[in-house]
């Protein structure tokens, strides 16, 4: 499913890595720039460039021909892992299409950046941090519906990682059902029993008028130790599921399953257009997201880019991917770029 690949010990940040590679590609098309990104005989973006795009990187990129930095053997472009061969979950809607894409993996991120400005701390080794690149039309990238990318690529990366866990056997350490500890927190963030999990960036590399390219940086804390875990409300795999594999089994089997579902999830809007469809038809994203949400039904703090924070109960997530709020005193407001805290319940006191 990886059309091209490349594994970084220490790199910037993969996103901005992704955004200069495509930018540097000397393909006019989208679809060409991401499918030709860091490997293959006809790759204009060769190892040398790749290594001196993001100032800090380390390591040996691998970008040689068909070379694959995971397990040093040779890939072909259709690149199925043994996670996403198994089809342990297989993705409805595309009717079997695929869709080129490419993914740049680092072991650390010095600089490794999360939505609205923020950081995202990692230590070598003990996260997935990587960033996979799609051509996705422009009218979506920069429509109205846009909002809904970080939504589903969390939800390629929670059905990844659901799969994985599956795939090797690995038990709550706790012994409860696996039912509802993994969710989504609007509008990018994975969660694991009300805790900050990973977290999803998606940014847009314009190539032209009809198709361009997404960016999609996501990080998961796997082995991140807990007093390295930056905020009260963050948490790591490790602290929650026994018998994980090692760090780099773990690591290239995410980066299977979710290239699985990225490639799944987005075939439909990216080949078809078919976005209506594919958001809101028979098992559609946006009902699988909503049966996911950690945030629906839950009291909220709203802290909008501009604007006076609020409070209310989330509702819904509307057909533009916004998130529907009902406030205190009945009113309802829709927030689409916001950071949105869950607030502990208020039990009832009765006189």
């Amino acid at each position: 499913m990886v059309s091209s690949i490349v594994v970084f010990d220490t790199v910037d940040s993969t996103n901005t890595l992704v955004a200069h590679a495509l930018e540097a590609s000397s393909y006019s098309d989208a679809r060409d720039r991401v499918e030709r990104l860091f490997g293959g005989s006809e790759s204009t973006t060769s190892t040398g460039a790749v290594k001196v795009l993001v100032s800090g990187t380390k390591g040996k990129a691998e970008g040689t021909p068909r070379k694959n930095a995971r397990q040093g053997v040779s890939t072909t472009r259709n690149y199925e892992g043994r996670v996403a061969s198994k089809g342990l979950r297989r993705w409805p809607g595309a009717g079997g299409r695929t869709m080129p894409l490419s993914v740049a993996v680092a072991d650390a991120q010095s600089r490794c950046r999360g939505r609205l400005g923020r950081t995202w701390v990692n230590q070598p080794r003990c996260s997935l941090l990587a960033t996979w690149a799609l051509p996705l039309p422009t009218s979506l990238l920069t429509g109205p519906l846009s909002g809904w990318m970080p939504m589903v690529a969390g939800l390629a990366a929670l059905e990844g990682l659901q799969d994985v866990l599956a795939y090797h056997g690995c038990q709550l350490s706790d012994g409860g059902e696996p039912e509802r500890i993994l969710t989504l927190k609007w509008p990018n963030d994975l969660f694991c029993r009300g805790s900050k999990l990973g977290g999803i960036l998606c940014e847009l590399v314009r190539v032209d008028q009809d198709w361009s390219a997404l960016a999609v940086g996501i990080g998961i804390n796997l082995f991140l130790p807990r007093q390295a875990l930056p905020i009260a409300d963050s948490t790591s795999l490790q602290l929650h599921y026994l018998s994980l594999p090692d760090y780099q089994t773990l690591r290239d089997d995410l980066v299977d399953a979710i290239s699985w579902h990225l490639s799944g999830q987005m075939a439909p809007l990216g080949l078809d257009g078919s976005l209506e469809r594919a958001l809101n038809g028979p098992k559609g994203l946006r009902s699988r997201i909503t049966a996911l949400s950690w945030t629906l039904g839950r009291r909220v703090r709203v802290v909008p880019v501009s604007g006076a924070p609020v409070e209310g109960r989330a509702l819904e997530i509307n057909p533009d991917a916004s998130l529907r709020v009902r406030l205190s005193d009945g009113g309802q407001v829709d927030v689409s770029t916001a950071d949105v805290g869950i607030l502990p319940e208020v039990a009832a006191v009765r006189a």
